[in-house]
Parts: structure tokens; C-alpha cells; sequence
């Protein structure tokens, strides 16, 4: 089987010192095509009331306070009582149970949104091949089968990985992993050929952990639901966003006074990727037809969407004219605009 992990081979590690915070209202995924839902039902009843479906899966609800099953010890009953084989498939994965299929291979991804994880550089993380035994052992494709448009380039995906996980997580390592992703269109030092603005790199563990985190986030970007762009034009999109993030990364290690985890930049991409996607379009002359678009009440968005419409003969920049736009605006109403913008920006560039 061709398995494609966003992580080298036991570069990932977690330690369960029962936070439950992956316990705690996300649903209980069950391996229903090996008859755990029976298995687990038979011996406790009560669960059957709280069954449901989410498209193709069965699962079970639990509160968002904390699953039925996790004691006041922070561990799970269900693998106190019965050991870990009788755990529910998903909670059995976690935190690498993030698998899809995209052709004819498996992509095997980590949650590194909920569970802490960390990089472990002396190589002493989880195997791939503990992973794949487990994942083998779930029948049930709405578990481990989820499939995924086969338009992508995962080979390109592969390889820019393994470009940034050959260097040194620091600025060299960088500059190996824009080459990697932009094919050299632009140079990293500066930031300046990207917006315009002083951004610099983050420093130390902020950024070696952001270089761990990347192919995990270019997979999710790409495959995910957001689609800037079409698949196969997001490339040197991606490339940039990529770098804007780099800088916001350095901007919230400053604002933190202390280096930033997988966790916390996660979260800077997510709610940053419309203000990232922003940047990564600062040079292209966006164009909006006229006609209905859904636009907030917010005033310097509809002057935004205004420039856009009439920017179809002088052809400006997108930077320009969110510069003649927010010109002047308290700093907050100039970063909220641009996200509140996002519509905008992603139809005028489409």
C-alpha cells in the first residue's frame, strides 16, 4: 500500500497525561462494520440513546463537558475495564487519525488542533508502522477511508516535504522549504517582495516547529474546504500564504514572549488564512463583475468591492487599492476589513 504521512517516521509524540481535551464533545467514533457499536452497547445499554449518524458514519454524542466514558482520572473507562483493542476505533488512532485515500494512496495526517503533540527530534516518536497496524485493524471506511479528489500533485507534496524536513529547522531550513514550495520566485529574507512590509522570520522553536507543521497544513490547505483557488492553480498561492504566515507566527511569539506549538500556529493559520491569502494576492490586479454579492455592513469593504468593480481598465493591484481604501482606518478596523473581505477577495482573484 502507497502511504503518504504529512510527518517523518517517529518525528511525532504525545504524551496522554489525561487533559480530555480530545474527550470532550467531538462524538465517539465507532468501528461499526466489526461490530463494535454491539459490542459496546451489549455491555452498556445506556449508550444506544445517544447513537447517531454524521453523513456516512455512525458515532456516538457526548457532552461537550466530557465523554460518558472518562473518568474523574482523566482515563478512559472503557480501556480501564476492557483494554485498549475495545476502545472506540477513532479515540484508538488519536491523535493521528486524520486518514484519507486520494487515488490509490493512503494519507495518514495528525490533529494538531486538539492534542498538544510536539516534534521529537531524537527520533523517539510514534512509528508509522504502529499507525498503519492499527489503521489496518478498523474496517469501517467511515473511520479510515475517506476519499479525496485525485486532482492533486501529491507527489510535489511529498517531495516538498522532504525537503523541509532534510534541513535544519532554522532560518536555512526556511529557505529550503520556500525554495521547495515557490521553486525560487521569491527570496525569504526580508519579506519585503512579498507585501511590502518589515515581516522577518520567527526565531528558535517557533520556527522549527512551524517547518514540522508545514506539510500537515499544505495538505490541509490544498485538500480542504476552503479552495482559494482550483487545486491545480493554489500552488504559488500556497507558496505565499505560507510565508505570511511565517511572519505572523513571529509576530504572535513576540506578543507571547516565549516560542509558539504546533497548537498555537495551527490556530494562526486557520484564523488567519483569509488575511494570508490576502498578502499572497498583494500584486495581482483583482476584477469584480457587477451584480449581487453578500458583503457585511462594514463600510471599507463596500468601498473595497466598489474599487474592485471599477478596476477593470486601470487594472491596479490588489495591494494598491486596499491601501487607498484603509488608508487612514484605526489599525484593528484595517486587519478586520481585510478579513471581513474575504469574499471579495477570493471571487476578484478567482
Amino acid at each position: 500500500m502507497d502511504v503518504y504521512f504529512t510527518w517523518p517516521d517517529r518525528r511525532m509524540r504525545y504524551e496522554c497525561r489525561g487533559c480530555g481535551a480530545c474527550c470532550k464533545g467531538l462524538g465517539i467514533g465507532l468501528d461499526v462494520a466489526a461490530g463494535q457499536l454491539v459490542q459496546l452497547v451489549t455491555k452498556r445499554p445506556e449508550l444506544a440513546a445517544f447513537v447517531r449518524r454524521r453523513g456516512d458514519a455512525i458515532t456516538a454524542f457526548n457532552p461537550r463537558d466530557r465523554c460518558w466514558f472518562l473518568a474523574d482520572d482523566g482515563l478512559c473507562r472503557i480501556e480501564t475495564e476492557d483494554g485498549r483493542a475495545a476502545k472506540p476505533a477513532s479515540c484508538r488512532l488519536f491523535p493521528f487519525n486524520r486518514v484519507f485515500h486520494v487515488g490509490t494512496t493512503m494519507v495518514v495526517d495528525f490533529n494538531s488542533v486538539i492534542c498538544p503533540l510536539q516534534v521529537a527530534p531524537g527520533g523517539d516518536g510514534v512509528a508509522h508502522a504502529d499507525i498503519v497496524a492499527e489503521i489496518m485493524t478498523i474496517q469501517d471506511p467511515a473511520i479510515t477511508g475517506t476519499s479525496l479528489p485525485a486532482d492533486g500533485d501529491l507527489d510535489r507534496e511529498r517531495a516538498i516535504a522532504a525537503a523541509i524536513f532534510a534541513g535544519p529547522g532554522d532560518a536555512g531550513g526556511a529557505a529550503a522549504a520556500w525554495r521547495a514550495q515557490s521553486e525560487g520566485e521569491l527570496e525569504v529574507a526580508g519579506f519585503e517582495t512579498l507585501t511590502g512590509l518589515p515581516w522577518r522570520l520567527p526565531e528558535g522553536a517557533t520556527l522549527a516547529n512551524a517547518l514540522a507543521l508545514t506539510p500537515s497544513l499544505r495538505f490541509n490547505e490544498l485538500y480542504g474546504p476552503r479552495q482559494y483557488r482550483p487545486r491545480g492553480k493554489m500552488q504559488p498561492v500556497l507558496a505565499r500564504m505560507w510565508l505570511a504566515w511565517l511572519g505572523f507566527a513571529r509576530l504572535g511569539a513576540e506578543l507571547a514572549q516565549r516560542a509558539l506549538g504546533l497548537q498555537e500556529l495551527t490556530t494562526v493559520w486557520s484564523e488567519q488564512a483569509s488575511v494570508m491569502h490576502a498578502l499572497a494576492r498583494w500584486g495581482d490586479a483583482p476584477y469584480l463583475k457587477p451584480g449581487p454579492l453578500e458583503l457585511t455592513a462594514e463600510p471599507l469593504v463596500k468601498q473595497l468591492a466598489q474599487r474592485c468593480v471599477d478596476n477593470k481598465q486601470q487594472r491596479r493591484p490588489l495591494g494598491e487599492l486596499v491601501t487607498a481604501v484603509v488608508a487612514g482606518a484605526p489599525v484593528a478596523q484595517r486587519i478586520a476589513a481585510v478579513k471581513l473581505a474575504e469574499a471579495i477577495v477570493k471571487t476578484a482573484l478567482a
